[in-house]
């Protein structure tokens, strides 16, 4: 039971951290806000603030359990001191009694969320990324740039909370903070409904939320799209409120709070400042400069810290996108182009398949919302009425990102919306509003579910409370949900810290406090996996041999250029090599290398390697190239370029400097020489992932090349240490231990 009382511990410290500074700002603020309004309204503004502090906190590397206990006992304190706790006279309208007794549909609900948000955590991106990096900046006492994940480079608002209740309560006391969102939002709505005289609407969106399947796993986990929603619908809040208090300046500080918060705990909420933009505009015409300028500067402070980070840490304030903009070395472009076709389409062959699949099957988008969300084109004849409108307006708004991301999960942030709005259409047919509820309800239950929807959907399974408790084995419980956790364990066991181990598939991360990274995740891991397929895959190796040959002279510097146009290819060179007559021009510190476009790791081409090659972030166009500056004058006659069989060999010529800052081109004259590959390129491989600090390798059964090292172990010079569930574990011997096999098998 000790665990529950520090996961309860945990969560309890972070949410009061969250509701006094709220507390402190909206008396700060004096907005007038009812008494059930603001106690929803201070946690979500509170814990923006909050999730800001604890990221200064990181800067001064301050991640300790003490001060995670010390800072919302001081906060909570202050506010009581300034009497920011009482809470306000004004009450809204009484729920009629039909709504409330519908309400009683919540509660097994509530039941099935709070035994599985206190279970261990065994969400697959909260048990990895989320919950990962969170883990790692609680070791290091700080925020670290962790380059090996594009994840790490996301705005990480909500993890900054985690970060909070980890300290105290670990995994689960970070999932409690996002079911506290999960409690708040339909709250949020109800109080809505109140205020604008639809309690029926409120009432119906609250429940057709709070019931969906995918919102009750994603609200029980850590992860981040709940919060999201109820971020959102906080903003909408307070803009309505904004209508009928025009010249509130507070309510103007407000939204900037919320908009500000909203970018800083996910990306894709940043439609939600533009909504508080133009609802500013719509609201003061032709005076609205300053207000924007309230909103913006009430923002820019949630905002910075993310921005700023990512310029500094990966050259990119927008990473992990928008790489074209900001060419980097940590996340290529042409790794976030394939990224983003992938989450727009997954494994659709049509977005006419969406609506069956976010609202019954659930196994290709990961989750499913309800079969009564088939129902959601009800909500245009929301169209008829004034709230109606404004509620469908913010709808599109809270949609506008989710085509970068078809997931189920990213509908969530729209849903109170649409839900809002199809209590709307229903008007006064109360008894079919509450027939739909409960029939959202019944088909919402776990044991319900497997009736319609796949056995491969995201969703809960049952109540929890003897996991929840620690009544069971919580390492049983995070191996029926995560098998690779297994091997997570091994982890711990077999490899020393400070080793680094690279793997192809996700590992629950936050379970371990070795350094693991996944290939996918990186330029480096891109790289890395590069080499080690090389050796697997006849198309990655340099079988190709192309010779420039040029009028023999004196350059200081010279230029490969490449001439086609071919947007769907990358130009790569496993090795570039100058000569002069039979004598290669040896190879300097004095060297100078360049490309255009993509400098990084261009020393790739030129580190005598036949398993590394150096890759372009873009697609082949006329006039890139690669050029050494050899920092004197060489004799050159030819250049000789090993390729692989998907590079042209007939579009290339050489430069060399002429007047001024001129190049000139030379004749170049091109033959092709097919080659053999060379032998041991598995041991190379293997040697040059040494070489990059990588001792380790965790491949599944599912990933390429995991039968090849199953059997050529000796060949490639590893040792299986683990395999459990079928995802191996694999040491990499060193040059020296693998010399001495080598030999003493002979």
């Amino acid at each position: 039971m000790s665990a529950v009382i520090y996961i309860l511990l945990g969560w309890l410290l972070t949410v009061t951290a969250c509701y006094s500074l709220g507390a402190m700002l909206l008396l700060r603020l004096g907005a007038a806000w009812s008494r059930e309004e603001s106690v929803a309204l201070r946690f979500v503004a509170g814990a923006g603030l909050y999730s800001f502090l604890v990221f200064l906190l990181g800067i001064g590397h301050l991640y300790y359990r003490a001060v995670f206990v010390a800072v919302p006992l001081v906060l909570a304190g202050c506010a009581w001191r300034m009497g920011a706790l009482a809470l306000s006279a004004e009450r809204l309208p009484e729920l009629p009694v039909l709504w409330r007794r519908t309400l009683w549909l919540a509660a097994p609900f509530t039941v099935l969320y709070l035994s599985n948000a206190m279970a261990p955590e065994a969400s697959p991106d909260g048990a990895s990324y989320h919950l990962g990096l969170v883990a790692r900046y609680y070791r290091e006492h700080g925020m670290v740039p962790v380059t090996t994940n594009m994840y790490a480079a996301l705005s990480q608002g909500m993890e900054m909370l985690f970060l909070s209740a980890y300290a105290t309560g670990r995994h689960s006391a970070a999932a409690m903070m996002h079911f506290t969102y999960l409690l708040a939002l339909p709250w949020l709505l109800i109080c809505f409904g109140r205020r604008y005289a639809m309690p029926g609407a409120g009432v119906t969106a609250a429940l057709l939320v709070y019931c969906s399947p995918v919102v009750g796993i994603d609200g029980i986990s850590a992860y981040n799209d709940v919060a999201a929603a109820c971020v959102w619908f906080a903003l909408f809040t307070v803009l309505r409120r904004m209508e009928e208090m025009r010249s509130s300046r507070g309510l103007i500080v407000l939204a900037g709070v919320l908009g500000g918060s909203a970018y800083g705990m996910k990306y894709t909420l940043f439609p939600a400042l533009l909504l508080a933009g133009a609802w500013l505009i719509w609201l003061h015409r032709w005076s609205f400069l300053r207000p924007l300028l309230t909103l913006g500067g009430a923002a820019a402070p949630l905002i910075a810290p993310w921005v700023l980070r990512n310029l500094i840490w990966w050259h990119n304030p927008l990473a992990p996108f928008f790489n074209n903009w900001f060419p980097n070395p940590f996340v290529q472009y042409w790794f976030e182009l394939d990224y983003r076709r992938h989450m727009s389409i997954y494994s659709l062959t049509s977005w006419a398949q969406i609506p069956m699949e976010v609202t019954v099957h659930g196994a290709q988008l990961n989750g499913l919302l309800g079969p009564v969300f088939l129902l959601a084109p009800l909500a245009l004849l929301a169209l008829r009425n004034t709230e109606g409108r404004r509620l469908l307006v913010a709808a599109l708004f809270a949609l506008a990102a989710y085509p970068s991301n078809i997931g189920t999960r990213f509908l969530i942030p729209a849903l109170p919306f649409v839900a809002m709005a199809m209590g709307v259409s229903f008007g006064h047919a109360r008894w079919m509003i509450v027939t739909v509820l409960a029939a959202h309800a019944i088909l919402s239950w776990p044991n319900v579910i497997p009736a319609y929807a796949s056995n491969w959907a995201w969703r809960l399974e049952k109540v929890t409370w003897k996991e929840a408790l620690r009544l069971r084995s919580a390492d049983n419980f995070i191996l029926s949900h995560l098998p690779a956790y297994g091997l997570t364990r091994k982890l711990e066991e077999l490899v020393p810290p400070g080793r680094r181990v690279m793997g192809f598939s996700q590992l629950p991360e936050a379970y371990t406090n070795r350094d693991f990274f996944v290939a996918f995740q990186s330029a480096e891991g891109n790289g890395l996996r590069d080499i080690f397929l090389t050796p697997l895959v006849r198309d990655r190796q340099a079988t190709r041999q192309v010779r420039l040959l040029i009028p023999p002279g004196k350059h200081r510097a010279l230029r490969v250029v490449q001439n086609r146009d071919e947007s769907g290819g990358q130009w790569t060179i496993t090795e570039m090599r100058i000569f002069n007559g039979t004598d290669e021009v040896p190879r300097s510190p004095q060297w100078r290398l360049r490309a255009r476009p993509t400098m990084h790791e261009i020393q790739k081409a030129f580190d005598g390697s036949f398993v590394t090659r150096w890759i372009t972030d873009r697609g082949r166009f006329n006039g890139m190239y690669v050029e050494v500056d050899f920092g004197r004058e060489e004799t050159v006659d030819r250049v000789i370029l090993n390729l692989t069989t998907d590079q042209p060999w007939d579009s290339y010529h050489v430069e060399v400097p002429g007047a001024g800052n001129a190049w000139m081109r030379l004749k170049t004259d091109l033959h092709l020489q097919e080659v053999t590959t060379p032998l041991g390129l598995r041991r190379a491989a293997v040697e040059e992932l040494l070489r990059r600090n990588v001792q380790y390798l965790v491949i599944a059964e599912s990933d390429f090349g995991s039968a090849d090292l199953v059997l050529n172990r000796g060949v490639w010079g590893v040792d299986e240490l683990a395999n459990v569930a079928g995802v191996r574990l694999y040491r990499l011997a060193p040059r020296e231990e693998f010399e001495a096999r080598r030999k003493g098998g002979k």
